[in-house]
């Protein structure tokens, strides 16, 4: 599992699916996905992609907090309660814990306790498709991981989007942008050290 979260975590940034101005809209982003997980178990159909949807939701958030995703599947929270088999109870415990983790997320609290709370309930909800956490990340990873996938001004644009080419263009411009800056400030920042470097010699042979 933590071998396939770091490859996500990879195709993610790779993709330009992290930033972290857009935390609030990747918690709705969280909550919609969740909601086609509740449309699917309503309808009484497996649900491992929903679930995978869910957890690569989770994965950019946890990046976006600064908090090891990996870290968190080490946490192993054992949940004692009656009605685990009922998808539908499970399904009222993960929305009450997204409501904590948005009020976590707006407040700029640690979202730690409520992202291990959530992947304890979906991995019985896995369980009961007779599934795991890694199998439905795997069929969710699969299905987008070959798709060119940009996020543009907050919004997420497939290659087969009518404003994927410019978009991605001023991506790689600003980009370019940002390293020529950044190569610049280095260099400054190197003649700067080496100009006072000079100075000190020569005060210390006048003195």
């Amino acid at each position: 599992m933590k071998n396939l979260s770091h490859q996500v975590i990879d195709w993610l940034e790779k993709s330009n699916l992290v930033n972290v101005a857009d935390i609030h809209i990747e918690t709705l982003m969280l909550v919609s996905k969740f909601g086609q997980l509740t449309t699917v178990i309503t309808k009484g159909k497996r649900c491992r992609e929903e679930i995978g949807n869910c957890l690569i939701n989770m994965i950019i958030i946890c990046i976006m907090s600064k908090v090891s995703f990996s870290d968190c599947l080490d946490h192993s929270i054992k949940i004692k309660e009656e009605n685990l088999n009922d998808p539908q109870y499970i399904l009222l415990k993960i929305y009450n814990i997204i409501g904590k983790l948005s009020g976590d997320i707006a407040n700029k609290d640690k979202i730690n306790k409520e992202i291990w709370n959530l992947l304890a309930y979906l991995t019985i909800l896995a369980a009961l498709n007779n599934s795991s956490l890694l199998e439905c990340l795997e069929i969710s990873f699969k299905k987008i991981q070959n798709k060119k996938i940009i996020r543009f001004n907050g919004n997420i644009l497939e290659e087969t989007h009518e404003d994927y080419p410019a978009a991605l263009a001023m991506m790689k411009t600003t980009t370019k942008k940002s390293k020529k800056l950044l190569g610049n400030l280095n260099s400054a920042v190197q003649k700067s050290s080496a100009k006072q470097a000079g100075n000190d010699n020569s005060k210390n042979m006048t003195e």
